[in-house]
């Protein structure tokens, strides 16, 4: 049988009373009350209120109650087999005072994760249902982000939704930035924080009325921070004498994703299986893992001869992004550039200007390929390979401005202009008065 005590566990002039429930040996909950009162006024033998006014003969009997209540929730419980836990006596507290009980749905990292599955469902940026596989990963870290900071801040304890306000932003934010996660996915993270509590919101979950205040950041980068790989600079790394089998086979998915303007993650995807050959021409098929597109890559002669020469083996991203800057170092890609890099893990990035080839990852293939084709094929098919959404987004992506595009158009125009067309000469026949025979 379980055993229901109260107990002060400080000195404190407005000392929470606790409940001390023992559900057996091995089991023993200590949870608040909801009742406060002076250690004076507190009886450590009786474990209850000393009786010398009305005010403390009232908090005894509400604890009374209190007790008789959890008590009959108890047995109420083990008729049905339930679980006793801390959850489980803070729920029965709640109830008697008559606040709102925290439910499963009500806890932020188990709505994430309805969130996440229902992810099929959900109406993406394109208005179209299903959310792509990249975006869904990303819900996945963000749900390890918030795990880890209720380890490290809150010492496990869970957030409820209703407690997220703007408040608890800045806090979850300073965390992130001490922690040195990049300005962009703090704002990633302070995004997702606001779409998961509005959906949380549309599904009748208590939400602070804060939620819509709740703004995400991000670090814009001006075009000198573009960091791309001119066909110049390509030239130095396919000719730069490389020794070791593993740079060697960086060089050629560097070479190739310059060439067909993959994410790192769709690159190092690419089998013979994504190579066919429709009406002589060859081409690289593939799912984009972001955006769960298909697009098809028209080889340009570069590309086949990389191809041909033999496909490059499957490496890691991690060990591609490491490869290829010790090859750009090697072909002397030392271009004084405006980057940022980690220095050690946990810290933030340092904002200076480095040699090229430090700044040098994985990015540099899709931006290569939007940058040096930007002009000579058309933004939309660009758009298309790249897996832009909007113009406004592709031009920010590699470094360009409206007015760049402007002159493109007027380009486009001139070609387009029709040509000027010679008047017809008329002939003027003399009538000489002869009939023809």
């Amino acid at each position: 049988m379980a055993t229901l005590k109260f107990v002060l566990q400080s000195k404190n002039d407005n000392a929470n009373i606790y409940i001390r429930y023992s559900i057996n040996r091995k089991t023993i909950i200590y949870r608040k009350s909801g009742f406060v009162i002076n250690p004076k006024d507190w009886s450590n033998t009786n474990a209850q209120p000393i009786q010398k006014n009305d005010t403390l003969k009232k908090l005894k009997s509400k604890l009374d109650k209190l007790a008789t209540f959890v008590n009959d929730a108890y047995n109420v419980s083990v008729s049905k087999g339930e679980e006793f836990t801390g959850d489980w006596l803070q729920l029965q507290i709640d109830l008697y005072n008559k606040k709102t009980p925290v439910l499963e749905l009500d806890i932020f990292t188990t709505y994430i994760q309805k969130y996440i599955d229902d992810a099929p469902y959900k109406q993406n940026a394109k208005k179209e249902l299903g959310l792509s596989n990249g975006r869904v990963q990303n819900l996945k870290l963000f749900k390890t982000t918030v795990l880890k900071y209720e380890a490290e801040v809150l010492k496990r304890k869970k957030i409820v939704i209703r407690d997220i306000n703007l408040k608890f932003v800045e806090q979850y934010k300073g965390w992130m930035f001490g922690k040195g996660y990049s300005t962009n996915y703090v704002g990633k993270n302070i995004a997702n924080i606001r779409t998961v509590c509005l959906d949380a919101y549309k599904n009748d979950i208590e939400t602070s009325t804060q939620i819509k205040n709740i703004k995400g950041i991000s670090e814009s980068r001006e075009p000198e921070d573009i960091v791309f790989l001119s066909e110049e600079e390509q030239e130095q790394i396919k000719n730069v004498p490389l020794i070791r089998e593993a740079l060697i086979n960086a060089r050629k998915w560097l070479l190739l994703g310059c060439l067909i303007g993959q994410r790192g993650g769709d690159l190092l995807s690419i089998t013979a299986k994504n190579i066919k050959e429709i009406n002589g021409i060859k081409i690289i098929e593939l799912k984009q893992q972001k955006t769960g597109k298909l697009v098809a890559i028209p080889l340009l002669p570069e590309a086949i001869e990389i191809i041909e020469s033999g496909l490059p083996y499957k490496t890691s991203l991690v060990h591609f992004n490491i490869h290829i800057k010790d090859i750009c170092q090697e072909a002397g890609i030392n271009e004084p550039t405006k980057g940022r890099i980690k220095e050690k893990k946990g810290t933030p990035h340092k904002k200076d200007v480095f040699k090229k080839w430090e700044v040098i990852s994985s990015h540099v293939c899709r931006r290569s390929f939007c940058t040096n084709f930007y002009g000579r094929i058309p933004t939309p098919v660009l758009m298309n390979i790249s897996a832009h959404g909007t113009e406004k987004m592709f031009l920010k992506y590699i470094g360009k401005t409206t007015y760049d595009n402007a002159y493109q158009m007027l380009e486009y125009f001139s070609k387009l202009a029709p040509k000027v067309k010679e008047q017809p000469q008329m002939e003027v026949i003399r009538n000489t008065g002869k009939n023809d025979i």
